[in-house]
């Protein structure tokens, strides 16, 4: 396809999926109202189905190695390895404050990490590609998967035998970034998240009544020391140059003021950007841990939960990528970023079995992912359903 009908064609793909804006809108914030948990996501697995399942000449699979996942393919007949999309479609346990009018039904549980968006706009790819299904080079899938948040869903497809059960070889993700320019696509060469560790303590010592601490060993003053003693870990023992992030973001206590627990736990994240980096302070917190602990007489445990690695992107899809990019968008639209983000992404084991790229599309919001008035500009939809498209046809 030579270069102007390459334009054409992608100012013709933009078009229509401005076209069916509405549908991406509404699509967007039926996911939205409805968020369900990893592993829980019924009513969101069905409404995707039902959409994919109107596409012409669409496969469907629904339930393969989880109730909850839904896949759907274009071109199976078509010869050569498929392109992979893949798409997020659980939601988190933070409770939304966004005042919007399809806010989350419920109060436990929303989708402030941009999912809907992913889902919504994967689901326009799909509805785009459908119309040039006798224009692929190769059969594209599109992959709706659940339990990202720490669950780890992408290895238990993968684990299943997704990539060899749909002959995939190549993967693609888009991910929704606050924190990035609005419009633009960013992604890098090589790493481009962090290594990421859910660390959960757990202290237990004898507890009593507020009036008389000592007759306890107060594992919650324990704590407070610990949490000091761990960033001093990571400011005086690693050199600065290396991104670490160490956040503890829930404690659990007593459940009365004036009560002095016997156990208390702290749960956090502990993301690098260098391997050996992270192996050195998963080390390091453990004695941390222990050796406080055995000081103040009180026994403790360090647990570290589904370590995700580091998404490794493959260079020669990077430039295709880039190549394909700027011949459709311009060179100001995608970009290298700088540095990995500190971000934890199951899609690293996707990119350990596969060439892979994960990009980022920057929408430029106030609130960053996982805070509570967290929204996403549904103006940006139809371009990102046209992105994904253009690099299938593309590509």
């Amino acid at each position: 396809m030579d270069m102007r009908s390459v334009h054409e064609t992608g100012a013709k793909i933009l078009s229509q999926a401005e076209g069916m804006a509405n549908d991406l809108v509404d699509w967007r914030r039926a996911f939205h109202q409805f968020p369900e948990l990893g592993l829980e996501e019924h009513m969101t697995a069905a409404k995707i189905d039902a959409i994919l399942s109107t596409l012409p000449g669409m496969e469907v699979f629904r339930g393969f190695a989880l109730p909850t996942c839904v896949i759907g393919r274009l071109g199976g007949d078509k010869p050569g390895g498929a392109l992979a999309f893949r798409a997020e479609i659980d939601a988190v346990e933070v409770k939304e404050d966004t005042d919007l009018p399809f806010s989350s039904y419920d109060d436990r549980v929303s989708h402030v990490q941009g999912h809907d968006a992913h889902m919504a706009s994967l689901l326009g790819s799909a509805t785009l590609l459908s119309s040039y299904r006798d224009e692929l080079s190769r059969p594209v899938v599109f992959i709706f998967q659940p339990a990202e948040e720490g669950r780890g869903g992408a290895k238990l497809l993968i684990d299943a035998g997704l990539i060899n059960e749909f002959n995939i070889e190549r993967m693609l993700c888009v991910h929704w970034a606050p924190q990035l320019p609005y419009g633009e696509i960013y992604t890098s060469r090589g790493g481009v998240t962090a290594f990421s560790s859910k660390v959960h303590i757990g202290l237990k010592g004898p507890g009593g009544h507020g009036s008389t601490p000592y007759l306890t060993s107060d594992p919650v003053y324990l704590a407070a020391h610990m949490l000091l003693a761990l960033q001093g870990m990571v400011t005086r023992e690693v050199d600065p140059q290396k991104s670490v992030v160490l956040s503890f973001g829930r404690v659990e206590a007593a459940d009365v003021y004036n009560v002095i627990a016997e156990e208390t736990h702290l749960w956090g994240t502990l993301r690098t950007t260098d391997g050996d980096t992270h192996r050195f302070l998963k080390y390091r917190i453990e004695e941390i841990v222990n050796g406080l602990s055995r000081l103040s007489k009180l026994a403790s445990s360090v647990e570290y939960m589904l370590d995700y690695p580091q998404v490794l992107n493959d260079d020669e899809l990077v430039s295709d990528i880039f190549k394909t990019g700027r011949a459709i968008i311009g060179s100001d639209a995608i970009r290298l970023l700088h540095r990995p983000l500190l971000v934890g992404e199951d899609f690293s084991f996707y990119s350990e079995h596969v060439p892979s790229c994960l990009m980022f599309l920057g929408t430029g919001m106030d609130y960053g992912l996982y805070h509570a008035r967290y929204d996403i500009p549904e103006n940006l939809l139809p371009f990102a359903a046209a992105w994904g498209a253009y690099l299938a046809l593309f590509m």
